[in-house]
Formats: C-alpha cells, structure tokens, sequence
C-alpha cells in the first residue's frame, strides 16, 4: 500500500507579500463562521477584525476577551498562528457599518465579516444602510445585544460576506450570517464568476440613495477561479485546503486533481525536494495545499481507498425551507437542484436527530441553513446545525447549543414555566423558569417577544418582553 506523502512544516511555511501585517492583538469574541471556521473580535476602541482559526475555532465562545498571534491574509482577514483565551467578558464595543436593521436585529460590516446584533426597543431604529455607527452592546445567554447605537458617519462603499443562494434577473441575493436576506443588483458590465447556491462568497457593494446595493466585485471563496475583482479569485480559507479526486496530471514541480464541480483541475506547486514517483495520474487521491510565497504549494498527497469517509456525501450544507419536523428527523427542501451534495434525498434532505436536539424554536415553513453529517454507523445524516431568522442549534464538539427569540401571544403562565402561542406552531412554544419569577406585570393574551435558551437537557427562560413589561433573566 502506498504511503501518505506530508510535508514538513519547514518545506510550506507560510510566507505572504511583505506589506502583509503580522503581530498580536486582543478583543472579545462577538461572532463565529463556521464555513470559514473563522471566529469576529472586536478590539476595545471597537475595531473589528476577521480571524480563521480551524484549530481553535471549536473551543472558543462568543463573549470571550482572546489574545491573538495573526499574519493579516491577502483578502483582508487574519490566519491565526495561536489564539489565547483570556477571560469572559460581559460586553463590548463594535465600529461597523449598517448592512440593514430587520425587526429586532442589526446587522454590521466590519473586518471583512457580517455579524448581527441583537436591539431592544429603539436602539438602531434611525439608522439605514451605509451609516458608520458606534454600537456598545451586552452578551445574552444566546446573542448580543445593543445598549445603545450611534451614527457617526456614512459610506458610500461597504463589504459583504455570507452565502450564495440565486442570482434572479440580474439580483444576487446572499444570506449574511446564516440569517439575514440581502439582495445584490448586478450591472450589466460586471461578469460573474461561476457560483453554485452554498457558495461562501464576499463582495464590495455601492450604498445607493435609497439604501440599495450594487455590486462592485465579488470573489466566491468556496472556488479559487473567477473573480469580478479583489485578490484575483484565490481562495484563502485558512491559507490551507484540502480536496478529493483524480490525479490529472503530475510532473516535478506541479500537480493537478480533478474535483468534481471544477471545470479545471487543482494545481498545486511541487517543492522541488519532494518525489511522487508512488503516485499516478487516474488514481484517486485526497490533496492539501498551504499558502506559501505567493502561491499554493503541496503539503500533503495521499490514496483514497474505496469506502473511506471523505467527499461531499459525508457533510452538507444547504440553505432551504422545513417541510416536517417530527420527534426522530427534520426535512428540508432545499433551495436549487444544484446542490450536489444532496443525491438520495431528490430535492429534499432529511436529517436525524441526535440526543438532546429539541427543535421547538423552528416550524414548518421556515427558511434555514442546515447543516447535517453522514453516519455510516447509523446509515443516515445527523443533524449537526441548524438556523433560522429566529432560531438556532449547534452541535459542534463542545457539545450542544440552542436558542429562539420568537413573537407570539402570551397562553400560559405557570409556577416553573411560560408558553407562548407562534404563527406556524402547531402548538404553545414553552420555556421552563425558576420557581417565584415575578411576571406579574404581564397577562395572558399580551403580545410578547420571548427569548429562550437550552441548557441541562430543557429550556430555559432568558428575557420576555412586551410593551408594557420587561423581564431579563440572569
């Protein structure tokens, strides 16, 4: 059996341009991507910055003051070379500028990310699209939320980032932070690289009078060919990737994998102490590169068997509408045919549920992102995230996460718990609190905003508001 090729750290080390920034700084934790296992700090003045950590992505949490060794990439972000948790925070300060403000949440550009902040009565109310604002902010037990947000400026110019989902009679709309819908115009003068719904994309977008956006330049992360402008197209992940195929070609100092989807091959850089005489075209392989010296240079080349995990069947992640929730599988319909990695459901996926994943924050009709693992052991997909305008769930190696902020009708108010009746619900939506919480300044039949937390196997009661009350649990 041939053997794994790997490359030592010394052959790929990453070297960037020389006008690369590289050093240390501090903030507090105020987002995570998953897709770029990328984790949003924002720095005491409230500057923001963008940093892809794939080893410690899974250990840090939102509200966490860390200290980081970054080199800044070429598209703006950071790659982490280490990232220190210092302490938990109870709030902080954002600089940012306004994507769109929806119900009761605002979303900021800044650092090359979106993320969104939660905003209670009027806070963020008279702000619009463009405006630079200073936003100071707490952390809940699911999201943070604004104290107070303040205008200082406008741009005429703002970044984007999020998830393909359609480009419709020259719109691209684009979902930011798993969440939100933003819809892009394209003028007719600009070319659009290929894109398949699920693609993670940025783009800089023009700030029209009436609070519209116009695409300037796009690159499409998930793909590092075509670009409408920007670094060039290359796809800068966490300055490292990883693909699965067919050798195409291989010589001394290149190599090439055909992966499904590209209609051009993979070429990496072939450092000239390395050998592949083990290796042949037409072989099925798995191949990673690092970012070094300008370019993609191999770090490791290694046989994929039959039968071994691996490949676009064993994780998906697609944006689509829920057509049945029951107690063991949620169903979705997912948004494009092209998404190939849903082949053995049609146009609908269906995930199981692991232990503990209580899906009464979502309803039939919602529009989420999902995201599910294939178990050989069990012969299915397990729901491993799942998120709406609304709700969201996470199992992620630390282990599981959920939450809901949802607007209904006040139905029941008992001695350990509260209900809430939801457009969409078959039934009240409940949340357990601890016993003597006061509500006494509420009645049923109040429309009310809940917020709601799961933890230690039930859900947990974390602020209720309506317009004449407000009750914020610690």
């Amino acid at each position: 059996m041939k053997r794994a090729l790997v490359l030592g750290v010394a052959v790929v080390g990453l070297v960037l341009p020389a006008a690369a920034n590289a050093g240390t700084f501090q903030g507090v934790v105020i987002a995570k991507n998953a897709k770029r296992k990328a984790v949003v700090t924002a720095a005491a003045n409230g500057t923001v910055h963008t940093v892809r950590a794939p080893k410690s992505f899974a250990k840090v949490r939102v509200g966490t003051l860390v200290a980081v060794r970054a080199r800044q990439l070429p598209d703006g972000t950071f790659a982490a070379a280490a990232v220190k948790q210092i302490r938990a925070v109870k709030q902080a300060r954002v600089h940012g500028t306004v994507v769109k403000r929806a119900g009761r949440k605002l979303y900021l550009s800044a650092g090359d990310s979106v993320f969104v902040l939660g905003v209670r009565g009027s806070a963020g109310s008279k702000v619009r699209p463009g405006d630079r604002v200073n936003a100071s902010a707490k952390f809940g037990k699911a999201q943070l939320f604004c104290d107070a947000v303040k205008p200082i400026g406008h741009d005429d110019q703002l970044e984007l980032e999020g998830i393909y989902l359609a480009n419709e009679n020259g719109v691209l709309s684009l979902a930011v932070h798993g969440r939100g819908l933003v819809k892009v115009s394209v003028p007719d003068d600009v070319e659009l690289p290929e894109l398949k719904p699920g693609d993670e994309i940025s783009l800089h977008a023009k700030v029209e009078s009436d609070g519209a956006f116009t695409l300037v330049s796009l690159d499409n992360e998930d793909a590092g060919g075509g670009s409408t402008g920007g670094d060039g197209g290359v796809d800068m992940g966490d300055h490292v990737f990883t693909v699965s195929g067919v050798l195409s070609s291989l010589s001394s100092t290149s190599v090439g994998v055909q992966v499904d989807g590209h209609r051009e091959p993979v070429r990496c850089s072939v450092p000239s102490s390395v050998s592949l005489t083990d290796f042949a075209v037409g072989e099925a392989v798995e191949m990673s590169c690092k970012y070094a010296d300008g370019r993609f240079v191999l770090a490791k080349l290694s046989p994929k068997m039959d039968g071994e995990a691996g490949g676009a069947d064993d994780s998906v992640d697609v944006q689509g509408s829920i057509t049945e929730i029951n107690s063991t599988a949620v169903t979705v319909a997912v948004q494009s045919p092209e998404v190939t990695s849903v082949k053995q459901e049609g146009k609908s996926l269906v995930c199981g549920l692991q232990g503990g994943e209580d899906l009464r924050g979502f309803a039939v009709g919602d529009s989420v992102e999902i995201e599910c693992d294939y178990s050989r052991t069990l012969g299915h997909y397990a729901l491993t995230g799942l998120t709406s305008d609304r709700a969201a769930l996470a199992y992620r190696d630390d282990g599981l996460t959920e939450w809901f902020d949802l607007d209904g009708v006040l139905s029941s108010i008992r001695g350990d718990g509260v209900g809430i009746q939801v457009d969409g619900h078959t039934g009240p939506v409940n949340c357990g609190m601890p016993a003597g919480t006061d509500l006494s300044g509420f009645a049923l039949g109040d429309n009310v905003e809940i917020d709601c937390t799961f933890s230690d196997g039930r859900w947990q009661l974390a602020s209720l508001t309506s317009d004449a009350a407000q009750l914020t649990l610690d």
